[in-house]
């Protein structure tokens, strides 16, 4: 006879009945784990990958290793390369190759970095480059742009790892001359390439802005870098300022310009006398590159003027917070050329900009700078081209600003020096200018900017000036074929010196193209009081990655 079975009763479970297997909940970190670490393989394989940046080719667009400064004489806060005193082979230092002193891109004062017994001070701690996202994908579904930040495989040892700019695009010959890119497609007559607006704000360099200004006891030895540019200069100042020269205000109902010239000191030495300073040309000194060679200023051998920097720059932009307190009148902004006057010119009654080049009119269009109000307002002279920013985006005009020269006149091009007297026509040595015409305005946080400078050589001696660069130097691309280009472009090995002089090796295959640069994701972390402090204490400096720098995060463009 079969037995009956009971049935199960249903029990509800009580707390502490339940019974748990004693490493289920190690397991599932650890299979966590494991499925995290494939996920992220699988991404880095596939999608993106890290990188971190090594040297300063890119700067200022990407940072190597380098030590974050802010100028002890007027408060601009720049970087200064650093990759150079540390052997990648031994990982340890090389104080032959310490960086002494640096020189403030602003107001060319300089700033002491080591001791007298050459080593570093602590308050000015090295950085590990900029890690940035690099998206692995990008080129599988659309072509290369130029003007992309890339990665690619090193042609001379694909087991090393590049990042520059895309300038050339295969079936292209590419041509650098006059500090602009230029391109042909086999009709002989080389254009200039232009950039996007986009790249243009991003590649832009600050040379000058009045939010920082040497203090009051250096200020009797420092000309004013913005200056009341009257025709007669006893008749009073038409622009006035209440803030050492940050902001400046008028409601003249003359014509008042108000114009910028270069300061730089020479012979600085801040324990001995007052420096003497004199307005300089605006050249291609880049703040990064602090070795003396780059840093020294140079006198231009055509026109006896100071020049700071190897090469002179005449692609520039004006920038500025405007407040209009009126009704009308008219504000101009103006950027000198090569002798050059290109302008632009906002009816404050009804919104209308027109620019114009040495007096013709090019274009016209709606700036939305209407009645009172405030706006920021940037004009800019780049690649044979003007271009009006109101609020960061740029104003759409009825046709291009743009005009047309031989990429020999580009390369004959070169400044006008006068004198930079005060009054009669702007020259090179006084570039950027702001006219009122019956406004009440006030303008202030003046900025002026430069574009990147390309250098016409190869040859190291050329690019830091001891030796002229080429007019003109061309690089022929063949199908599949990529030309790359350094940011920092006096101290880049890029597809100008590529290989060797008898098989020089310019181009970037297709096959050797990683990916685009996609966005910083980490610049370095913050560094905090407690770590000052400890610095100062203990003549050691501990950083700790665990404060993001959230304001040098951005997207790479």
């Amino acid at each position: 006879m079969a037995s009956r079975e009971h049935p199960a009763q249903s029990v509800a479970p009580r707390p502490g009945d339940q019974i748990r297997n004693p490493l289920a909940g190690g397991r599932e970190t650890v299979e966590s784990i494991v499925v995290a670490f494939v996920l992220a393989l699988l991404f880095r394989s596939f999608e993106a990958e890290a990188f971190v940046i090594p040297t300063g080719s890119m700067a200022p667009t990407l940072m190597g290793r380098h030590r974050d400064l802010v100028c002890e004489t007027c408060g601009e806060d720049f970087r200064v390369g650093c990759s150079k005193e540390l052997n990648e082979a031994t990982c340890r230092l090389e104080p032959r190759a310490f960086v002494r002193r640096a020189r403030c891109p602003n107001c060319g004062a300089e700033t002491q970095l080591t001791d007298a017994s050459g080593r570093y001070l602590h308050e000015f701690p090295p950085y590990t480059g900029d890690r940035i996202i690099v998206e692995k994908f990008a080129y599988d579904f659309v072509e290369p742009s130029r003007w992309d930040v890339v990665v690619f495989k090193y042609p001379e040892d694909a087991r090393v790892n590049y990042i520059k700019r895309l300038i050339g695009l295969p079936g292209e010959t590419v041509s650098i001359a006059g500090g602009d890119i230029w391109t042909d497609r086999g009709t002989g007559e080389p254009v200039i390439a232009r950039k996007p607006p986009h790249r243009l704000l991003a590649m832009l360099q600050c040379v000058h802005d009045s939010r920082h200004r040497p203090p009051s006891d250096l200020a009797r030895d420092w000309p004013a870098a913005w200056i009341d540019w009257a025709d007669d200069p006893t008749g009073g100042d038409r622009w006035t300022t209440t803030d050492d020269g940050q902001s400046f205000s008028t409601n003249a109902a003359a014509p008042a310009t108000l114009r910028w010239r270069h300061c730089i000191p020479r012979d600085w030495n801040p324990a001995g006398p007052p420096p003497q300073v004199e307005p300089a040309l605006v050249g291609d000194f880049q703040p990064y590159n602090q070795d003396p060679e780059y840093v020294a200023l140079h006198r231009s051998q055509v026109l006896g003027a100071l020049l700071d920097g190897a090469h002179w720059v005449g692609d520039l932009a004006v920038e500025c917070d405007l407040r209009n307190q009126g009704d009308g009148g008219t504000v101009v902004f103006d950027l000198v050329e090569a002798g050059i006057r290109h302008e632009c010119a906002i009816d404050l009654a009804t919104g209308v900009a027109t620019l114009s080049r040495d007096g013709n009119q090019l274009a016209l269009g709606n700036s939305g700078i209407l009645g009172t109000g405030r706006w920021q307002v940037m004009f800019a002279n780049v690649d044979d081209e003007l271009s009006l920013f109101v609020n960061g985006r740029r104003v759409t005009t009825d046709q291009a600003a743009t005009w047309t020269r031989s990429i020999d006149e580009a390369s004959a091009a070169r400044p006008v020096v006068r004198g930079g007297v005060l009054g009669g026509a702007a020259d090179d040595l006084a570039p950027a200018g702001i006219t009122s015409r019956g406004a009440n305005v006030t303008v202030a946080d003046l900025r002026v900017l430069r574009d990147v400078y390309y250098v016409a050589s190869g040859s190291q001696a050329a690019l830091i000036g001891r030796e002229p660069e080429e007019p003109v130097i061309r690089f022929p691309l063949d199908e599949d074929q990529f030309f790359m280009l350094g940011d920092n472009s006096s101290a880049s090995k890029d597809g100008r010196a590529w290989g060797t002089p008898e098989e020089p090796i310019h181009h970037v295959d297709r096959r050797l193209l990683i990916g685009r640069a996609l966005v910083v994701f980490w610049p370095h972390a913050v560094p905090t009081s407690w770590n000052v402090k400890a610095a100062e204490r203990c003549g050691w400096e501990l950083r700790l990655p665990c404060l993001p720098n959230f304001a040098r995060m951005r997207f790479v463009r």
